[in-house]
């Protein structure tokens, strides 16, 4: 099992933004103007003429070509908004993250996947909504201070600390109700969820990733057949998001890229509910609270 660096590695060139996401796991910001944002939209229509149902992000989709140049172009876009705001990083991919009109657009409590070494650095997200967000169309929201609260290795296969408390954790989070163009940047860690689109309007997202620039890229499976207490980690190079194929199928089955660098012990904690329910947790002290209960 691993512990969280003391310090996490300088990616902004902002004081104040880097100390705000160390303690609550994510920030706001201005990301991309008027024209950037119609520009994206545009491309997104361009390039997926076909309309999908649900929840769709562009990683999930079998044409490389399309991926590669979603990555590419997002990345590119991007680029003078990261430039000012953020110091030696390494972007690793661009996606679109679309919600349409539908019930099954709900991408419940979850935490991303691990894909970096988090003994060391932290993978970060730029998540930006090409529409107002609103009540409706599938506004993010997050539970602050959650991205500390245990090292996790995270995976479609690997058990999640919140199995069991779904609905009790989502009236802790808060909504983030962005603008076109204004983003959060949020640690891979942190809790999040996104109710359904239940408007008349696909809810469009670009979603870029980066870490700190000598960042090593892991990925994590469960092999519980062979080994019910330990996760195997993969070492991954650079292409990984775009060429991992199984996204969209096989999530559960071991990785079929990347290099295994062997198991590591792993206790699977939970959060326990009856602890959770118990007391007021509605102040500040939840959080010490949350610490406290993993089985």
């Amino acid at each position: 099992m691993f512990t969280f660096p003391q310090h996490m590695k300088r990616v902004f060139k902002d004081s104040y933004n880097q100390k705000g996401f160390e303690e609550n796991g994510f920030i706001k910001i201005p990301f991309y103007n008027t024209e950037e944002v119609e520009y994206l939209t545009k491309l997104y229509e361009d390039l997926h003429p076909k309309d999908e149902t649900g929840f769709f992000p562009s990683t999930f989709s079998k044409d490389k070509e399309y991926r590669k140049k979603t990555d590419e172009e997002i990345r590119r876009v991007g680029q003078r908004s990261i430039s000012e705001n953020l110091q030696d990083v390494l972007v690793v991919c661009g996606s679109y993250i679309v919600k349409y009109p539908d019930p099954d657009s709900i991408m419940g409590v979850h935490q991303d996947m691990t894909l970096v070494d988090e003994s060391e650095f932290t993978g970060i997200n730029i998540w930006c909504p090409l529409i107002d967000l609103n009540d409706e169309n599938g506004v993010l929201y997050v539970l602050p201070k959650s991205h500390r609260i245990f090292p996790t290795y995270r995976g479609a296969s690997i058990p999640n600390i919140y199995d069991e408390t779904f609905e009790e954790l989502i009236p802790k989070m808060i909504p983030l109700f962005l603008k076109a163009g204004e983003a959060v940047l949020f640690d891979q860690s942190i809790i999040h969820y996104s109710p359904p689109n239940t408007s008349n309007q696909k809810r469009i997202v670009t979603n870029t990733y980066f870490s700190h620039k000598d960042v090593k890229f892991r990925t994590a499976y469960y092999p519980k057949d062979e080994h019910q207490d330990k996760v195997e980690l993969f070492e991954q190079d650079l292409s990984f998001m775009t060429n991992f194929d199984q996204f969209g199928e096989n999530i559960f089955q071991r990785p079929n890229i990347g290099n295994s660098i062997g198991l590591v012990d792993y206790d699977f904690p939970k959060i326990d509910l009856e602890k959770l329910n118990a007391g007021n947790t509605s102040s500040e002290s939840f959080w010490e609270k949350l610490k406290s209960i993993f089985s």
